[in-house]
C-alpha cells in the first residue's frame, strides 16, 4: 500500500467518511467509480510496491476470486484495492480457507498524508463479510522497503504475524493480519 498514515488534525473525523464500494457489481454509480480510479497514481518510487488500477482493475475482472474496490471519502474515489480470494493464502496462512487477502492497495498521491489509508483498513469489515462470509482474517504482503505502507497498515489494525514471503519479483515482505470482527 501507498500511504503515509500520518496523523493528522483531520484524521480523527476520516474514518466515518471514508466507504469502500464494490466494483464488480455493475450500476451507474459503479461505471462512474470505475473510471475515477482508473485516474487515480501512486506517488513516485511507490509503483515498485503496488499496481494502479489500470493495470490491477482489468486483471481482478477476469478473474473469479478477486474483488476490486474503490476507497471513497466524502464520495470521492480516493483509493483502490482488491479482495482476492486465493493469491498467496496457501503460502502465508495455516487458514487459507478463512483467510482473504488485500493486494494493490493503494491511496492516490494527492490524497496520501490525511490518515486516508488508515481509515481504509479500519472500514474492511464489511466488505470483507460481504465477498467471503467465512473470512475470520485479512492478510497482506509488505515489501520492507516500504515504511510509509508498514505505519499505516498498522494504524490501521494490521498486526506481524511473524511469517515471511518471498514475493514474485523475489523481495522479501512482511505478512500482516486483520481479525475480522
Amino acid at each position: 500500500m501507498a500511504d503515509s498514515g500520518a496523523a493528522g488534525a483531520n484524521a480523527a473525523a476520516v474514518p466515518a467518511e471514508v466507504e469502500l464500494v464494490r466494483l464488480d457489481r455493475p450500476s451507474a454509480r459503479v461505471a462512474d467509480l470505475r473510471s475515477a480510479v482508473l485516474k487515480l497514481r501512486l506517488a513516485p518510487g511507490q509503483q515498485r510496491f503496488s499496481g494502479e488500477a489500470t493495470t490491477t482493475l482489468p486483471r481482478a475482472d477476469v478473474d473469479p476470486n478477486r474483488f476490486p474496490f474503490a476507497v471513497l471519502w466524502r464520495g470521492t474515489a480516493v483509493g483502490f484495492g482488491i479482495i482476492d480470494l486465493v493469491g498467496c493464502l496457501a503460502e502465508i496462512t495455516d487458514d487459507p480457507e478463512h483467510a482473504v487477502l488485500l493486494r494493490a492497495f493503494y491511496i492516490d498521491t494527492g490524497w496520501q498524508g490525511k490518515g486516508l489509508g488508515r481509515a481504509a483498513c479500519r472500514a474492511l469489515d464489511p466488505l470483507v463479510r460481504d465477498i467471503a462470509p467465512a473470512a475470520r482474517q485479512v492478510l497482506l504482503t509488505v515489501n520492507d522497503p516500504n515504511p510509509r505502507a508498514l505505519r499505516a497498515y498498522l494504524a490501521g489494525g494490521f498486526e506481524y504475524t511473524g511469517r515471511r514471503y518471498l514475493g514474485i519479483e523475489a523481495r522479501p515482505q512482511m505478512v500482516l493480519r486483520r481479525v475480522v470482527h
